[in-house]
């Protein structure tokens, strides 16, 4: 169950809870993924996930967002087990976020979480969470470079937020 997944990843690596739920059945109906071929991309999961999960607005274009949504089409389940259908995957050239390849849904994962703006819109969201609505932009600088030199893991970046001054700043 997606739930489950994110209580399995909350504290460990931030790529795998955003990659894990996106996988088991229930979420591929919910989103309608299941129904996602290439003759019609469905571009819901591919914005909802640089929009709400990763990048955050202004980080991505319309294209990206049609790129994406090809490179993630034939994502499917059988038997209660995720798959690629590959005979309804677009297997044709995308361009996304400034690179050009023949991508899969993984590769769009990957191109995303080598973007500075993926660090930095979650350091931002754990920051207004758990400690003031107006980041302390050296803490935001301090938190992104530890997410991202730690391969976006959780905990460090959390570890750093909490040791940090600004934290205990009375505001």
């Amino acid at each position: 169950h997606p739930h489950n997944q994110l209580r399995l990843h909350a504290t460990g690596n931030f790529k795998s809870l955003t990659t894990a739920p996106a996988k088991p059945p229930a979420t591929l109906i919910y989103i309608d993924h299941n129904r996602h071929v290439k003759k019609h991309p469905n571009e819901n999961w591919a914005r909802e996930l640089m929009e709400l999960f990763t990048l955050g607005i202004g980080n991505y274009t319309e294209d990206d967002i049609k790129e994406s949504a090809r490179a993630f089409t034939g994502w499917t389940f059988r038997q209660d087990r995720f798959v690629t259908n590959q005979k309804v995957h677009d297997t044709g050239s995308k361009t996304f976020l400034g690179k050009t390849g023949n991508f899969a849904g993984d590769d769009i994962l990957d191109i995303i979480f080598e973007q500075e703006a993926t660090a930095q819109f979650i350091c931002i969201k754990l920051y207004t969470f758990f400690a003031h609505e107006e980041p302390d932009e050296a803490v935001i600088q301090a938190m992104t470079l530890e997410f991202r030199s730690n391969g976006y893991e959780i905990k460090p970046v959390l570890e750093k937020l909490f040791m940090s001054k600004a934290f205990y700043h009375s505001k």
